[in-house]
């Protein structure tokens, strides 16, 4: 019986770390660097910002619909030079890169016909790009192309942002959908430079349930990590959030996911490639619509480094963002920076540099679960009636708890995609670039 426990011990320790505990986690910093009204003097500065924040990592969106603009062979030459220079400039200073290829052009995109409109005009003002591309194949054989192009010069490669959301991902089966683009990209990639780290999933908030249908839909094996983006609205990323959905809990959710996975025997990295709070002034009864002071902005990060330095199957830990994105301090998404619009340093600059240096140094030697006790002596025929009894009253109180918790569910869901809307709109010109 003692070698039965000992071996069910050690086999839940195994599933529960699923990492080597000395490895270094990576903490890294989203910037915009690709972005039309980013010149090249402002991508070298951002690059030393980066450099100086302690970062060892640094995401940023391409564009697919830029890069291929006019058709499935040509290949802009204005975008690729960009995207040259700032791989040079990032390998030269030592930054590891994770770039989210993101984005269909008008000629691949499943669109209507109505938005389309035979690809003249402006139509990437008409939300073209954020349908799935007619092709999976087009898409796998443009991130092939960057990949081969780049080679160990970017670590990483994301495939698409937040595909569980329709702003940037509309398709009447987005997990099916987003499936088939996993399969199809991931053996492309790995063909182009079998180094390359393929992450699959970037969605929007923990949300297990679409990670659920990815695997069920046979996505293991198409990505090297599986990553989320674990915002937890205006509270602590240690506020487990009893009352809404794991999903919106920082802590609880990152946990739901990778339990999901476990599920499905995949003991994968998990990357962690947005996540932040606003420093916004607006308040309102809706913690999703809130910033937070600066300096809750600053300890909530400190938080989140701790727990993640807890957690061995984290591989990164990405901020949103380097900068703020305006002036205008009533705006939430325009004020999610370590760095003000005026240049000068937020609280959060010294605690990110903090928590790039705690999770350098790698995860903490994460305790075991207990192993199982020795079975109690049998119990007199009342003692067992009583236990029986409180073991009913208790089914009983977590049901009243689960319908409790899924009204709460339902009332919640109402207002988040009010703020999906809202996100969408800010973040919705880094889908395409073109020359100034």
């Amino acid at each position: 019986m003692r070698r039965a426990f000992a071996t069910l011990f050690a086999v839940v320790v195994v599933l529960v770390l699923a990492a080597p505990a000395s490895a270094a986690q990576l903490a890294g910093v989203q910037t915009h660097l690709l972005w039309s009204d980013v010149d090249d003097r402002e991508m070298q500065r951002q690059l030393d910002l980066v450099k100086q924040s302690g970062a060892s990592l640094m995401r940023v969106d391409v564009g697919w619909a830029s890069l291929q603009e006019d058709g499935p062979s040509a290949w802009s030459s204005w975008y690729l030079g960009r995207l040259d220079r700032m791989v040079a400039a990032a390998d030269a200073r030592g930054i590891e890169l994770l770039l989210t290829f993101m984005n269909t052009p008008c000629w691949a995109s499943t669109a209507p016909a109505a938005l389309k409109q035979g690809c003249e005009g402006a139509w990437w003002d008409r939300g073209v790009t954020a349908y799935p591309p007619a092709d999976a194949g087009d898409y796998a054989r443009a991130l092939a192309f960057l990949v081969r192009r780049y080679g160990s010069r970017v670590l990483a490669w994301e495939v698409w942002n937040e595909p569980n959301f329709a702003e940037f991902w509309k398709s009447p089966d987005p997990a099916a959908a987003y499936a088939r683009l996993l399969k199809a990209a991931y053996p492309a990639a790995k063909a182009a430079h079998p180094g390359a780290q393929i992450i699959g999933g970037s969605l929007s908030q923990s949300d297990h349930a679409f990670t659920r249908r990815l695997y069920e839909l046979g996505a293991r094996g198409s990505f090297d990590a599986f990553s989320v983006h674990p915002y937890s609205d205006d509270v602590s990323p240690l506020d487990p959030r009893a009352g809404v959905d794991a999903r919106y809990s920082f802590v609880r959710g990152v946990q739901k996911v990778r339990e999901v996975m476990l599920a499905f025997g995949d003991r994968s990295p998990v990357w962690l490639t947005e996540s932040g709070w606003s420093t916004g002034t607006i308040r309102t009864s809706d913690g999703w619509r809130n910033g937070v002071s600066e300096a809750q902005q600053a300890l909530f990060m400190r938080q989140q480094a701790e727990q993640v330095a807890r957690w061995p199957w984290v591989r990164a830990n990405v901020w949103f963002r380097l900068l703020d994105m305006g002036s205008d301090r009533a705006d939430k998404w325009s004020n999610c920076g370590l760095v003000r619009a005026n240049g000068t340093a937020k609280p959060a600059w010294a605690a990110f540099r903090d928590a790039a240096a705690r999770l350098r140094a790698g995860p903490q030697a994460a305790a075991g679960p207990t192993p199982p006790a020795a079975s109690p002596a049998p119990k007199a025929k009342t003692a067992k009636k009583r236990a029986a009894k409180k073991r009913r009253a208790a089914k009983r109180r977590a049901a009243r708890a689960r319908a409790a918790k899924r009204r709460a569910a339902r009332a919640h869901a109402a207002t988040r995609a009010a703020k999906r809307r809202e996100r969408a709109a800010d973040r919705r010109r880094a889908g395409y670039h073109r020359p100034a």
